[in-house]
């Protein structure tokens, strides 16, 4: 049984991705995660460091990793915890150039199948949904238009279940970047079965393929014109919204993630 030591704040548990590598480091077959204060480090097999956390925890003869979810915001500016681990992860391909060549490597975020589904019985109320952050600018603008023309759910959950039932209300998931980031909400609300439609970004569609398991949009008109169509036409809408949780929650969840990263720390 491997020993694999889980490094992270863990009061910002379940609310970051480091809370789904710590599942999904619990399901495998042949591995058991430990906290900080369950184990020494020097007594695990691996020690993995998930962003966010304050320090790099490592140990002499134990392969370490750090995974980094904000590059987009971060752009290699944490120079001192890349010294340290013998690999780094980060989860936007567009900014693999500001980190350490030799040991850098790409593991976007994902889907968790056991939490991101559609909720059975649960009525389609609201044409477009949102649920998270909408302080960035761009993001709160496109909001702001689409609420002024369609019934839209804009609103904040807790992850995980309560994330999926309140899109399982909508019949269509609006996503926005930040800065050319694929976001968590990329995958989790393709993964609950609504039909997403998201702001066109290249390092999405080398993850899942626009037009077939999401839509993306260019601008305000173009999202516009798509959100109307696709509220008339119900059956291509379904049809997209279907191949694209199939596929996702089969290709991109966390337990694949894992199972990469380990790959690659061999």
């Amino acid at each position: 049984m491997k020993k694999i030591l889980i490094n992270y704040n863990y009061q910002y548990a379940p609310f970051t991705t480091a809370w789904y590598f710590e599942k999904a480091i619990k399901r495998q077959e042949g591995l058991q995660g430990f906290r900080l204060g369950q184990i020494k480090p020097e007594e695990a097999d691996l020690i993995l460091n998930f962003m966010p956390c304050d320090r790099i925890i490592t140990a002499k003869g134990v392969k370490s990793a750090y995974w980094e979810g904000d590059c987009h915001l971060i752009q290699g500016r944490k120079t001192e915890f890349y010294n340290l681990v013998d690999f780094v992860f980060i989860a936007q391909s567009p900014f693999m150039e500001f980190y350490p060549r030799e040991k850098t490597y790409y593991l976007p975020h994902a889907c968790d199948p056991t939490v991101h589904h559609r909720i059975g019985g649960v009525k389609q109320l609201y044409d477009v949904g949102f649920i998270g952050n909408d302080t960035y600018p761009r993001r709160r603008r496109l909001l702001d238009s689409i609420g002024a023309k369609y019934k839209l759910l804009r609103t904040t959950t807790k992850p995980g279940l309560p994330f999926s039932e309140a899109l399982s209300r909508c019949k269509i998931a609006f996503n926005c970047s930040m800065n050319q980031d694929v976001n968590m909400r990329f995958f989790e609300a393709m993964a609950i079965g609504r039909m997403l439609i998201t702001d066109y970004l290249p390092a999405q569609n080398e993850l899942a393929k626009d037009g077939i398991h999401y839509i993306s949009f260019r601008d305000w008109e173009d999202l516009d014109q798509k959100i109307s169509y696709y509220l008339e036409h119900e059956k291509e809408r379904e049809k997209i919204a279907r191949e694209g949780s199939i596929y996702t929650r089969r290709h991109h969840n966390y337990d694949e993630r894992l199972r990469k990263m380990l790959e690659i720390m061999k």
